[in-house]
């Protein structure tokens, strides 16, 4: 899979919806519902693998949600709460930029109606990515990225449930999972320059990934 192609086509789709994409991520990030990224505030993250969560900062949403819980309280435990459900609106929004639909900012607001489907596909993904990673990274870092689909496929297909879209994420993710670790590691120049400004560039960068992020399913759902 060819990620410059993927870059520049997520390039495309934000050409004339840069504003509105920051605005998003930004509301995302804060509220827990990201689906690629790290955060654009100064020491927000607790986790002590701050290295590995640059890497893989996917894997770090998923991954250390509990570590960070527990150490900062109720904020975190309210994002890990509302953050599934979020994840479903955002993965609508990004969708719809990527086919070049209408968008509108309440589209991150959009799936409350699905909480329930929301939270479980977060939780799951949380719990089963966090038993993985109890053996070695590697497994950690394998199991984040065959559940990484998992919003996309709950939005366009609500019929699912979390249980069903994660399985079917796994299934989509089979041959693909170098492919989007790839992709990951394309952006971690960005991500180093990000870190030294204080993670403000992430402002820019979140919505880049997570357009790019679209992109890449749009790709294998084409190919399966």
């Amino acid at each position: 899979m060819d990620t410059s192609e993927i870059r520049r086509k997520a390039r495309e789709h934000l050409k004339s919806n840069w504003a509105l994409s920051i605005g998003i991520a930004a509301v995302a990030c804060l509220l827990g519902g990201l689906l690629i990224g790290t955060s654009f505030l100064p020491n927000i993250q607790f986790s002590p693998s701050r290295e590995f969560s640059l890497l893989f900062p996917f894997t770090w949403q998923v991954t250390d949600t509990i570590r960070i819980t527990i150490k900062s309280g109720l904020p975190s435990l309210a994002a890990f709460l509302i953050g599934g459900v979020l994840q479903l609106g955002y993965a609508r929004f990004l969708l719809k930029q990527h086919d070049g639909k209408a968008l509108d900012f309440n589209d991150l607001f959009s799936q409350f109606d699905r909480f329930g489907t929301g939270f479980a596909q977060n939780f799951l993904r949380t719990l089963y990515t966090f038993l993985w990673s109890l053996l070695l990274i590697v497994p950690g870092i394998i199991a984040a990225l065959s559940y990484a689909m998992t919003p996309f496929i709950l939005e366009e297909h609500p019929e699912l449930t979390a249980s069903e879209a994660i399985d079917r994420s796994k299934e989509l993710m089979n041959g693909h999972k170098m492919d989007l670790f790839i992709l990951t590691l394309t952006f971690l120049g960005w991500d180093v320059l990000c870190a030294l400004t204080a993670n403000i560039g992430n402002l820019f960068l979140n919505p880049y990934k997570n357009a790019a992020y679209a992109v890449f399913y749009r790709e294998i759902t084409k190919e399966s």
